[in-house]
């Protein structure tokens, strides 16, 4: 087989892998554009793919030409840049996002030649040329935060015959200069919609944007500016994105000292599973309700009598939250310190969910105001969700 016939037919196996994470096959306006923007030619030659246990392994094109040709036609996202930490860790800085999904993002976005877009967050320019071969290149502009990136991806997208106007500068402001755009899309996660965004999107325009919270990266925001000038939005399940960078922000700011492990333990009847497992629509709406709190997990000490802990830590200020489950018995019990009790936050805000019947993520929506703020709510917008505990 010529090379030629092996990427027609690596790029038929990912089109039928794509079709069947969305449910349909992909219609033949971004079939054609996948075929004209082959993903392939947007990766590095060395990628970092998931290693099974949490971590990432280097792919090298030249040494596992295999491993990394199956790497570019999978339906799974792609690490194509990692950043240093100054502890000598590394973290992914930039990806090439899994093709179902920026499929399922192009899909809600609502593309058409001609409509003029504005992206944010170029990465590899491998959605911007998607989008620059489905609109036009003259009405496609791509901003990107990381100055190399921006130049590898302007270079790339000429490279495959395609010239959106790629701008380094930070994706938070947008870019007023090619304003009004009848679409935005961000390839980024954001926990609320930037002011520049929604001033920059014209009337009747629809912003798409990767959602998350402190407690869950999950979710797509689906945003639109009727003629009166209101901006609401709901959200759609699936999607998982790094998020939105800013120039000068630290990655990582000491946390201030906290010892849940210090305070008496207290039984809990609510699972640390069922608003930290695989639910990520019960996930989503803890992120909703009980802002500016994480969690993660630890493995359990099974000859200390402990077969997992959950940690629960707000973002600013020293309250924490600790929950054990016990080995054998599965009692579970929690342990709470600082101002606020999070861990009886997340227990009424899992409540009041279970109580209104487990709603799903399509049935959650926002008004934006003027003044930035997001207001919540369920199915209307008179049916305004609880008021979150901040404090």
């Amino acid at each position: 087989m010529n090379a030629v016939a092996a990427e027609g037919s690596a790029m038929d196996q990912l089109l039928a892998r794509v079709a069947e994470f969305l449910g349909h096959p992909v219609s033949p306006e971004w079939e054609n554009a996948f075929r004209a923007v082959p993903r392939h030619r947007f990766l590095s030659d060395r990628i970092w793919l998931r290693d099974g246990h949490g971590g990432y392994d280097i792919c090298d094109r030249a040494a596992q030409p295999v491993r990394w040709w199956a790497a570019a036609h999978a339906d799974a996202p792609v690490v194509t840049h990692m950043l240093a930490e100054a502890d000598g860790t590394r973290r992914p800085l930039s990806s090439a996002s899994a093709p179902g999904t920026v499929v399922a993002m192009l899909e809600a976005l609502d593309v058409r030649p001609g409509t003029r877009v504005l992206e944010i967050g170029t990465g590899t320019g491998w959605n911007a040329g998607l989008l620059a071969a489905r609109a036009g290149d003259a009405e496609v502009v791509t901003v990107e935060l990381g100055g190399e990136l921006a130049e590898r991806a302007r270079a790339t997208l000429a490279a495959v015959g395609r010239s959106p106007r790629v701008v380094h500068a930070n994706g938070a402001e947008g870019w007023p200069p090619g304003a009004p755009y009848e679409r935005i899309v961000a390839t980024c996660s954001v926990r609320r919609v930037p002011r520049p965004w929604l001033d920059q999107l014209a009337p009747g325009g629809r912003l798409v944007t990767p959602w998350a919270s402190a407690w869950c990266a999950y979710g797509t925001a689906v945003v639109e500016r009727d003629a009166r000038g209101i901006v609401m939005g709901r959200w759609r399940p699936g999607g998982s994105y790094m998020p939105l960078r800013a120039p000068g922000v630290r990655s990582e700011e000491r946390l201030p000292d906290t010892h849940p492990e210090r305070a008496p333990a207290e039984p809990t009847e609510l699972s640390p599973w069922a608003v930290a497992g695989e639910d990520y629509q019960a996930q989503f709406v803890i992120g909703l309700l009980v802002p500016g709190v994480w969690h993660a997990w630890e493995a359990g000490d099974e000859r200390a009598g402990t077969h997992a802990t959950l940690w629960v830590r707000a973002e600013n200020g020293p309250s924490a939250a600790l929950v054990e489950v016990a080995a054998g018995t599965g009692h579970t019990t929690v342990r709470q310190s600082g101002p606020r009790r999070l861990w009886d936050e997340i227990t009424a805000a899992y409540g009041w969910w279970h109580a209104a019947g487990s709603p799903d993520m399509p049935r959650f929506g926002f008004t934006c105001g003027e003044d930035g703020t997001t207001t919540a709510w369920l199915d209307t917008p008179e049916r305004q969700l609880p008021e979150p505990t901040t404090r």
